[in-house]
């Protein structure tokens, strides 16, 4: 047996319940694959702050950068980031470690991959007829540094003091809403795009996909640099994967027709974090979302389902742990465990199925009148004894 040792981030509200079904499917699918996972908690987010004074203990970080893949359950609470956070605005989680993890592991590849079963038709947002026999596959590959989240911070001492106040690029704890003018900076850099769009077009090759870039090149000449270096590698180097251009707005209305969005899709930073939310909301619930985030050069990686920490209903064993368990199979894969990834994709889809739902996924009007209802805990058994079956 194999070990490996994953850093664990159980978060905020309710992530950690969401977490613990996570990991425990994770550790039982990991050994279909003569893997075991070790996981190392590395307390971050409020409840760090709670217990150590800081939402990004020095120790977690360092403990999670020497390990290099860690899972991530969420982070953030509006009532303290409201509270604690207003009195301490550097300490709001959402920036502080989500930003701090993504730069220092240089976590360019954000992968948020939504698939339509057309047996989960009736699950989702757009109308079932909008589905097609064989499903729909959207990859959605945000750039994940650099651009407008990025920009004021890493070009900041670039800019001598004057300029920066003559321009308004204040940071964000001071604004008030009484400056004269305000502004972000957004960016993109000809290398790392380049290593971008090679993934990309190596990703889009290898799932046998179109690659459909977003942009906004007929406003912004950041996007018109962006879409002449995907031109230009596609065309030198991945004449084989067919290209197209969508612009961020067309694009966000092809979200309720999800199969002429069929294929790897590129985003910047901010496009891609918008959209993709918008396309798994679209397929049924935000709950259903999973997201790796990978430094194509070294392999470290960060485990991410996007759907958030759910506060209000934290203890009360309701919020959608399918993204975890979705996010945990990306993880395993990415481990060198594909069989045990196979049986977690393949557990949840039985299971949503043969009727089983979660709050947020049960809808009478859609169909789910004879579906049964279930809790986080539930649902994650149900999924557990179906990978049991596979080993």
């Amino acid at each position: 047996m194999k070990n490996i040792e994953i850093a664990l981030v159980m978060g905020d509200g309710s992530a950690p319940e969401m977490m613990r079904v996570a990991c425990k499917i994770a550790k039982i699918a990991a050994v279909i694959d003569g893997i075991n996972i070790q996981f190392i908690k590395t307390p971050m987010g409020w409840g760090a702050y709670q217990k150590y004074g800081d939402t990004l203990p020095k120790k977690s970080l360092e403990k999670a950068m020497e390990i290099g893949i860690v899972f991530f359950g969420a982070v953030g609470d509006p009532a303290l980031d409201n509270t604690i956070g207003v009195e301490k605005p550097e300490m709001k989680p959402e920036t502080k470690v989500l930003l701090a993890l993504r730069s220092q592991m240089g976590l360019l590849l954000n992968f948020r991959p939504v698939v339509y079963y057309k047996e989960l038709a009736h699950l989702a947002q757009v109308r079932p007829e909008r589905i097609p026999e064989q499903g729909i596959r959207q990859i959605w590959l945000r750039f994940l540094l650099q651009d407008s989240y990025f920009g004021s911070e890493d070009l900041r001492e670039q800019i001598p003091p004057e300029v920066r106040e003559r321009i308004g690029l204040w940071r964000k704890n001071v604004v008030t809403g009484d400056q004269l003018i305000v502004s972000d900076i957004a960016y993109y850099t000809r290398k790392v795009v380049e290593k971008y769009f090679r993934a990309a077009f190596s990703h889009a090759r290898l799932m046998k996909l179109p690659l459909i870039v977003i942009d906004k090149a007929n406003i912004m000449a950041r996007y018109v640099f962006w879409r002449k270096i995907a031109e230009r590698i596609g065309k030198k180097e991945f004449p084989d994967v067919p290209l197209s251009f969508q612009y961020v707005d067309a694009a966000n209305a092809l979200l309720f027709d999800p199969v002429k969005l069929q294929g790897v899709i590129a985003c910047g930073n901010e496009h891609g974090d918008i959209l993709s939310d918008g396309a798994v909301a679209a397929m049924g619930s935000m709950g259903l979302m999973c997201s790796s985030a990978i430094n194509p050069d070294n392999g470290k990686a960060m485990f991410e389902a996007g759907s958030g920490t759910a506060p209000t209903l934290a203890g009360k064993n309701i919020a959608n742990p399918l993204g975890r368990i979705l996010t945990a199979a990306m993880m395993l894969r990415h481990i060198g465990a594909p069989k045990g990834a196979g049986a977690i994709e393949t557990a949840v889809r039985e299971v949503l199925s043969n009727g089983s739902r979660t709050a947020d996924l049960f809808s009478a009007k859609r169909g789910d009148a004879d579906s049964i209802g279930l809790g986080t805990k539930e649902i994650g058994e149900l999924v557990l004894d179906r990978v049991l079956r596979q080993r």
